[in-house]
């Protein structure tokens, strides 16, 4: 025998004419060998005494050895019980595989990565899918709108949960929430006493803005630049917290989207009405993965469906 049956194509049922490894031809040859009975065989797998006697013959041919000696009695070769060993291996990894996706239909094991850049939106739609399906292991990474579209493009991550101006028609987005988005500043400052603002009323105002990529600023921009009005840049960080961190600190103002102030006394969150159309947070994943459990059952999950 040239090499040995790993090495061979294994398939569940074969139409070529080319011999090949098959898993019935692998639970024959198991059976069998164990039983030592090509009739016991077959009442064990529930098919008839001839299906195994062919399943066992088309196996040696496609091996190329034979496996049993049939008289006086029905023992095995010694290839035969080299390849018992290894055809029992594989079966048993065959069998864990078809458990594992029984598994998976049913929610009772499989991993989710999900990417997000509106924490307080996110956490709690995670933590009632987590509550609803504790064997789903979930890892989460933070990003913004431009790197999470990329990774979901490019499958490092299941689903993203991000601010979208115009959603991706090549993904599925499923709405989450619309929020508006505010002006950031401090408790002391006087835009506090305004109900909303707009971009002339912050026309001399420096802003403390995201890093290019960001939704927030992305919408910000596309508000000024509808207005005809030119945004003053001050500096430029990396994220939410420390935006806020520089805007108490008095290094200009910022801007978020409703609910992503928290709880800091510190600041205030004004509501900026000009903007060309309203915002929404999407849960978006590749349209292709809805099809796994776990992808599908969370974007259920996020619209109130039932998994």
């Amino acid at each position: 025998m040239d090499g040995d049956v790993t090495a061979m194509t294994i398939r569940r049922g074969s139409r070529s004419a080319e011999p090949s490894v098959t898993l019935p031809g692998l639970r024959a040859f198991v059976a069998t060998a164990e039983a030592l009975s090509f009739s016991a065989a077959a009442q064990a797998l529930g098919v008839s005494q001839p299906t195994v006697s062919i399943q066992v013959a088309a196996l040696e041919q496609a091996c190329g050895v034979l496996l049993f000696q049939r008289k006086p009695q029905l023992v095995l070769t010694g290839p035969g019980q080299d390849l018992f060993v290894i055809a029992r291996l594989i079966l048993s990894r065959v069998d864990e595989f078809d458990a594992s996706v029984r598994d998976l239909r049913v929610m009772q094991r499989g991993r989710l990565s999900i990417g997000l850049s509106t924490p307080h939106v996110a956490m709690p739609l995670i933590a009632a899918f987590a509550a609803r399906f504790p064997s789903i292991q979930i890892t989460t990474i933070i990003g913004n709108t431009s790197t999470l579209l990329e990774d979901v493009g490019r499958c490092r991550i299941d689903i993203g949960i991000m601010t979208l101006l115009d959603p991706p028609q090549n993904l599925a987005c499923q709405l989450i929430s619309a929020p508006r988005l505010a002006i950031c500043v401090r408790r002391d400052d006087p835009l506090g006493d305004f109900a909303s603002v707009e971009p002339k009323t912050l026309a001399d105002r420096a802003f403390v803005l995201r890093e290019r990529g960001s939704m927030t600023r992305q919408v910000l921009e596309a508000g000024f630049e509808m207005a005809g009005i030119a945004l003053r840049a001050g500096l430029e960080l990396g994220s939410r917290e420390a935006m806020k961190e520089a805007v108490a600190a008095g290094l200009g103002i910022g801007a978020l989207f409703e609910g992503e102030l928290g709880d800091d006394a510190r600041l205030l969150a004004i509501p900026f009405d000009h903007l060309p159309h309203r915002t929404g947070v999407y849960a978006v994943a590749v349209k292709e993965s809805l099809d796994i459990p776990a992808v599908g059952a969370f974007l259920d999950h996020v619209a109130g469906r039932d998994p």
